[in-house]
């Protein structure tokens, strides 16, 4: 019987859910029920459950928040989800923490009860598949392929005498006459499978068995070679011919098919590092320590790809060294002017470059570091407050030594990048309004100074002319010559109402120095000359 947790904020909902599904025929029995999120949460951390049928609209914790619980916490929980929202986003989400099925209430008895069957049927399977794992994982401890295997491992590390290499192949009958032989390590990213529940020692033995399966079957098509079982995740392929001519070309030929059958049949990436060809039986071990040193290349080559000694030994003969300097220098100039369709370019040019190098993981870390330290130049250099730069640094060390390839470590940066542009922008921009407020403060202090121009206040302020009035426009939304006209003619108002000062001495008192001029601009800005003014609003005693 699987243990089904029925959640639901209507009583009448779980009572009737209750009592008309025929749980026993169906193959469950009903553990409990609870009012909302927060209850059942409560509820799975102190009894087993195999099914949560749960509403997504509740209090305190609703439907799609448990789901995400579940999902974090309880993996092998199956959901079903009802509600009365028939909506796109709730679908998406719900998929997103692998909600088995999706229900729009009402919900009949007979819907649900035919999911619940649906459900067990999956559940069944599930079991049934597992325990054939078990069985395949003990037959595989019993039968003679370790002892295979612990042979092909002795012949490719050179663990043995020549002697006792013979006498191995010969007592497991493998023949291996050839002309040529190349090493292949095949390296599994267990960390790339998606639907593990556990990678400990036993699931770890098991998809290195079914990768050595997958491996052996496609190297007993092709006539090239036999595989054997490795430690820590990994297969060793002995490519053998008697045809070297196109012997590298089939070798990356099969390595691409055994890479492609495994991500098809098992959804699991591997790294395959090949090493050099060599001609004798007992070199074979040569060729095994190329395909490890081509290993130490998967950081920059990435996750799931072939890496070829002898492709590394012709770009070595090409490579030279890299100047970042400029690189740099145009990355921090894309940052700055907040341009991540720049950075982004940049960036690529980098890894490039950095490939191109080949340098070794220890190499790769101070090329890095010249751009993290530019990159934290640029900001403290904006004035960024120090918890912010504090923040974002450790951020990205952390981030880039978690890495384990070179091209995630370049997205780690791509977001630094964009992360960095974007506090010297806000930094910016608090700066511009600053250096506006100060403008518009000198404004009012000096309106009457005739000799008052863009330049002064650019002068007081120590700012380009084209960079002040791109800041003051934005932050006041008029220009500078704008302001200054309008402020003088407040004050020029003030003055017509409240005194019986002439008009040009008005004019002189507001920063101008032609009466005549300052009449054509108070009537454009009011509609009238100052003395229509002064008569309409001047205060009569």
């Amino acid at each position: 019987m699987y243990r089904v947790l029925l959640v639901d904020d209507e009583v009448l909902v779980r009572e009737a859910i209750s009592e008309n599904i025929r749980w026993n025929e169906l193959g469950y029995v009903l553990a409990g029920n609870c009012q909302n999120g927060k209850e059942a949460i409560e509820f799975l951390e102190k009894n087993p459950v195999d099914v949560v049928l749960t509403d997504i609209c509740m209090p305190y914790v609703d439907g799609i928040e448990l789901s995400e619980f579940i999902y974090n916490h309880f993996k092998n929980i199956n959901i079903i989800i009802f509600s009365g929202y028939d909506d796109f986003d709730y679908a998406k989400k719900a998929i997103k923490y692998n909600v088995e099925e999706y229900l729009l209430k009402p919900v009949t008895a007979s819907e649900l009860s035919k999911v619940l069957t649906d459900l067990k049927e999956k559940i069944d399977k599930k079991k049934q598949e597992a325990a054939s794992y078990v069985k395949l994982y003990e037959s595989y401890n019993k039968n003679k392929l370790l002892i295979k295997s612990k042979v092909i491992d002795d012949l490719l590390k050179g663990s043995k005498t020549k002697e006792e290499n013979e006498k191995g192949l010969r007592e497991n009958n493998i023949t291996l006459d050839a002309f040529e032989y190349r090493v292949a390590i095949v390296l599994i990213d267990l960390a790339s499978d998606k639907n593990k529940e556990d990678q400990g020692k036993q699931y770890s033995s098991l998809m290195t068995f079914a990768v050595y399966n997958i491996c052996d079957e496609i190297l007993q098509l092709n006539r090239s070679g036999l595989a054997c079982l490795g430690n820590d995740n990994r297969v060793f392929i002995l490519f053998k011919t008697n045809t070297p001519k196109a012997f590298s070309m089939e070798v990356k030929r099969i390595c691409e098919e055994i890479s492609s059958k495994i991500m098809q049949f098992m959804q699991l990436g591997v790294t395959i590092s090949i090493g050099g060809k060599v001609n004798k039986q007992q070199d074979i071990p040569k060729s095994y320590e190329g395909a490890e040193y081509s290993l130490k290349y998967q950081y920059l080559f990435g996750e799931n790809s072939i890496i070829d000694i002898e492709d590394i030994n012709k770009e070595q003969d090409l490579k030279e060294d890299i100047i970042l300097e400029v690189m740099i220098d145009s990355l921090i100039l894309a940052i700055k002017l907040n341009n991540k369709v720049g950075i982004e370019d940049i960036l690529k040019q980098i890894e490039a470059a950095i490939k191109g190098a080949l340098p070794d993981k220890n190499e790769s870390d101070l090329y890095l570091q010249q751009i993290i330290i530019a990159i934290c130049n640029a900001l403290k250099a904006s004035e960024l407050e120090e918890a912010v730069l504090y923040t974002l640094r450790n951020q990205i060390i952390a981030e880039v030594a978690a890495a384990k390839t070179l091209g995630k470590v370049m997205e780690v940066l791509k977001n630094y990048c964009y992360k960095a542009a974007g506090e010297i922008e806000i930094q910016k921009n608090i700066g511009g309004k600053k250096q506006a407020l100060l403008a518009m403060d000198f404004i009012e202090r000096n309106y009457a100074d005739t000799e008052l121009n863009l330049n002064t206040i650019c002068s007081y302020l120590n700012i380009s002319a084209s960079r002040f009035s791109t800041i003051f426009k934005n932050t006041t939304g008029e220009t500078f010559m704008e302001v200054l006209i309008r402020i003088r003619m407040q004050k020029a108002k003030e003055l017509l109402e409240n005194t019986d000062l002439k008009n040009y001495e008005i004019a002189e008192k507001v920063g101008f120095s032609d009466p005549h001029y300052f009449s054509i601009v108070f009537k454009k800005m009011t509609g009238k000359t100052p003395s229509e003014y002064a008569k309409e609003k001047r205060v009569v005693l």
